[in-house]
């Protein structure tokens, strides 16, 4: 579930399918956003959904760690030609490589923990 894709590992976990990513990054062009909006909505997305899944299994008694040999590098290649063939399928998800492999890990958790905060303060105001 935290491990990178293969074929692409330039791509944020959870989400395993590159036709998923794809077709998500697509439907948000195709409705207007630009394609950093796109990228900004996915890794939004992906943060809180990576989050919650890591505190469910980690409840669960699952080890979060990562896996022997799990690489996490923004350069690491396919392991296959099959893993190759699904990102070759994917023409959102290439195209947008370059903001798709930008590290703004930092910035992005200060700014979802303000729009969380801005929202738990809307919640308990007068």
């Amino acid at each position: 579930m935290a491990t990178r894709h293969p074929a692409a590992p330039w791509l944020r976990p959870p989400l395993r399918s590159i036709e998923v990513v794809d077709a998500f990054l697509d439907t948000l062009i195709r409705q207007g956003f630009t394609d950093e909006q796109a990228v900004d909505a996915y890794r939004s997305f992906t943060s809180f959904l990576l989050g919650l899944l890591l505190l469910e299994s980690a409840v669960r008694g699952a080890s979060t760690g990562r896996e022997d040999g799990a690489r996490n590098g923004p350069d690491d290649g396919a392991d296959s030609d099959s893993d190759a063939a699904g990102l070759e399928a994917a023409p959102q998800v290439r195209r947008l490589r370059p903001l798709l492999s930008e590290d703004r890990g930092d910035a992005e958790f200060e700014a979802s923990l303000e729009d969380l905060l801005d929202r738990i303060g809307r919640g308990i105001a007068p």
